[in-house]
């Protein structure tokens, strides 16, 4: 969708001055000169009409170091325009991927994360702590076995980026399946060139319930100093599902009914729990030139939501223990806040064109807090509280330098720098039951799960040399990274050491390639291929969980070997005037999964090992063409397949994937009204197999989405979308594989249904620049 606004403010973006928008980003992506500029906006002048759809808002900051067209790297990027998530009412991660094939994010579907939020994003057969997640340039905390990663939100997100395939040679660790990057706005995203900007946005989206309001404004203090503040709110109620089935689905069907205790008020199995959210987000920047060669940026990044959970499938006694619940009321304040300062020198001579330094504090955490009341087999009333806290807190450090030069008939453009955090892990839990009759008191520390405290190092080098030759026909762009890693456990009083296996300080390193190509064949068709390595290291859950027990043992694997991925691609391009076509194979080979909860034969012991092998290949297709002035097609598609093994004699099963996803659509914005109207299809293939026998297969699904934009003035916008216009029944993909011989209590936890997609879902949005 395109408006006269943010026509505007593209433009100025990207054609009036790429350094401008460069403020906007992570110091590891600002080195931005004016070889770059000519590079972004006058690659080919007299193609002006094909320029136009493929410069604006389609820049990548996340395939490599620098800036680049995303039709100009060898790899498969998609950049979502910010303002596009705006006008699609998008507030949460698995709307930000409904137009992204490949890209899925799973809602938390479990009694142990009564919450229904996000476990993160999956591509390319991986997901959760697998897919690298970036809020500029600053990595997003990991989620842990009773957690989640549900810490993005999009009041303020300039540019969204999915890189697809590792990317731990340039981006380091956890980037085993793919990188997904969200970028903020800078001061003169919404000074556009003037002294003053700002904006004001208000929307409703009827599937939660959700109601937004956004506020930022931004002055131009000096010639050297402007500053960006802004501010928004954000109310949600639980998911609501008309199309689940009244039972639950085949999980009552199995069991005769829902099996939660609905005379005692129990929330049905077609219905989550009722729920209040709410989030609050503000966020502050100022940019201080004081000269042509230097440019300094400080932001403050502060976002709170609050969870309130109504954990009403708990009431009654459904299992006729003898205990009746009463109420069971949870809470969830998750916090995710940045402090960055960024310094760029671009010198007018010298060894560097650029140098780029990042400092950041990112601290992440959550707390979870929980009041039971029930009556037990003896008719007394107890309270149970729970809670559990958990940090993770990161000190970031990146220096990057950027040099051009010529050696002979070859033109390069080295990158090389140091990226390194430290990471401070902290975990508690703690359970209080008391006895209102007898008086009974008794707390629990680290009950049922723990593991220690730990502090992260990573400390790597890094250099990346794009060289082109056969006078421009010809790139390589080779890359190395050197990573080392440093794990050292803090047990606190709390943690409970298996006697034999004391946490231990762990230390490693790795060598990591890779290596892209292009080649212009002619004017208008390019084959590209790259050859990547992503590893993730073993975190502190996996190597220090520890908690003997009478029953059972929870035992350290401080022996893991990291995840490591071997990635090969390989494409073609055509660009046209009116649009461009892409099309490219792809293969992953993983090793050494980490399996969780790994029960040596013979023992109660629980431990973690690596394990698996996992295969995964399929293809992805992209288009885009002007129909007309007015009128604009739109395509993407991924396929695809994958086979794992548990252990090196175990029988091949498939991966749980979707095999096909695509989205097609259709943009026409008319040439003399200010109205605009958006019609997508968005669609998937049935599952036809599934790692195991009993998983569960959903089908195939068409749906059809609508947006309209009409311009009320010259500065605001009326925004209105309706998703699944046709109210078509499908299951997500978290349903993809889940059981179809549930017991009793997976039935009652997890009802199949609440897998559903989203029915028919009404979009409102009010924006106004000033």
């Amino acid at each position: 969708m395109r408006h006269s606004f943010s026509m505007r403010a593209r433009l100025l973006a990207s054609a009036g001055g790429i350094a401008l928008l460069s403020l906007a980003q992570p110091a590891s992506a600002q080195a931005v000169d004016d070889a770059d500029e000519q590079l972004l906006l006058t690659e080919d002048t007299a193609e002006t009409a094909g320029l136009l759809h493929r410069m604006l808002g389609r820049i990548t900051f996340f395939a490599g170091r620098l800036p680049r067209p995303v039709l100009d790297v060898p790899a498969t990027v998609t950049v979502i325009d910010g303002e596009d998530l705006q006008e699609q009412g998008v507030t949460d991660m698995q709307q930000m991927a409904r137009y992204v094939p490949g890209l899925t994010v799973n809602r938390q579907i479990n009694a142990a994360q009564p919450f229904n939020d996000f476990g993160g994003f999956s591509m390319r057969g991986v997901g959760g702590n697998r897919v690298l997640t970036l809020v500029d340039g600053s990595r997003v905390a990991e989620a842990i076995i009773d957690g989640t990663r549900d810490y993005l939100d999009f009041s303020f997100v300039r540019q969204a980026e999915v890189v697809r395939g590792p990317a731990s040679v340039t981006w380091g660790a956890d980037a085993l399946g793919g990188v997904v990057a969200l970028q903020t706005i800078a001061p003169e995203d919404l000074l556009e060139g003037g002294e003053r900007g700002g904006e004001m946005r208000t929307s409703y989206d009827s599937f939660t319930n959700t109601r937004t309001g956004t506020v930022s404004f931004a002055q131009r203090l000096s010639d050297q100093l402007s500053v960006l503040v802004g501010y928004s709110h954000i109310e949600a109620n639980e998911p609501e599902l008309s199309n689940a089935a009244a039972n639950g689905g085949l999980y009552s069907d199995i069991h005769g009914g829902c099996p939660r205790d609905l005379a005692a008020g129990a929330t049905p199995c077609n219905a989550f729990d009722p729920t209040d959210i709410e989030t609050d987000h503000a966020l502050f920047r100022a940019e201080f030139r004081p000269t042509t060669e230097h440019r300094f940026s400080f932001t403050a990044d502060l976002m709170r939501r609050v969870t309130d959970v109504a954990f009403n499938q708990n009431l009654g006694d459904p299992t006729a223990s003898g205990t009746y619940v009463t109420s069971d009321d949870r809470r969830q304040i998750l916090r995710r806040n940045r402090f960055a300062l960024e310094h760029e020198w671009t010198p007018e001579s010298g060894i560097v064109d650029a140098l780029t330094t990042s400092f950041g504090y990112v601290p992440h955490s959550y707390l979870r807090t929980g009041e039971r009341r029930y009556n037990n087999a003896s008719g007394e009333t107890e309270v149970s509280w729970d809670s559990l806290a958990y940090d993770e807190d990161f000190f970031e450090l990146d220096i990057q330098a950027h040099r051009r030069f010529s050696l002979g008939a070859t033109d390069h453009e080295l990158v090389f720098g140091f990226d390194g955090d430290m990471t401070y892990t902290d975990y508690e839990r703690m359970t209080r039951v008391q006895n209102m009759v007898t008086g009974s008191d008794v707390t629990t520390v680290a009950g049922g799960f723990n593991f220690a405290n730990a502090t992260t190092r990573r400390s790597d080098i890094y250099v990346q040399d794009r060289i082109e030759f056969g006078g421009g026909r010809f790139e390589l762009t080779p890359g190395l990274r050197y990573a080392t890693y440093a794990i050292d456990p803090r047990p606190n009083a709390d943690y409970s050491v298996v006697p034999g296996s004391e946490p231990q300080r762990r230390d490693d390193s790795a060598l990591l390639a890779a290596l892209g190509a292009r080649a212009h064949l002619n004017d208008n068709w390019t084959l590209w291929a790259n050859a990547s390595q992503g590893f993730k290291m073993p975190t502190a859950q996996q190597l220090y969980t520890s908690l003997p027990g009478a029953w059972f043992n929870l035992i350290p694997a401080p022996d893991l070997r990291p995840e490591y991925v071997n990635n090969f691609e390989i494409g073609a391009r055509g660009e046209f005037d009116r649009g461009f076509v892409s099309a490219s194979l792809f293969r992953a080979d993983y090793s050494d999964f980490i399996q969780s909860f790994y029960n040596p034969p013979g023992t109660s012991d629980y431990t973690y090992r690596n394990i698996s092998e996992r295969e995964v290949w399929g293809f992805e297709l992209a288009g885009e063409m002007q129909i007309n002035d007015a009128l604009t097609f739109t395509t993407s598609l991924n396929y695809q397949e994958g086979v794992q093994r548990a252990t090196p004699t175990s029988a091949e099963t498939p991966v749980n994937l979707r095999p096909l996803s695509g989205v097609i659509g259709l943009n026409w914005e008319s040439q003399s009204r200010p109205l605009a109207v958006d019609l997508y299809s968005r669609f998937a293939g049935g599952v036809s197999e599934t790692s195991s026998a009993t998983g569960f297969r959903p089908g195939g699904y068409a749906l059809l989405d609508l947006f309209v934009r009409y311009d009320l003035t010259d500065t605001a916008i009326l925004s209105f979308g309706v998703t699944n216009l046709l109210d078509t029944a499908y299951y997500q993909d978290s349903a993809i594989g889940v059981t179809t011989t549930p017991s009793e209590a997976v039935a009652r936890q997890n009802p199949l249904d609440l897998h559903m997609g989203p029915d028919r879902v009404f979009t409102l949005q009010l924006a106004s620049r000033f």
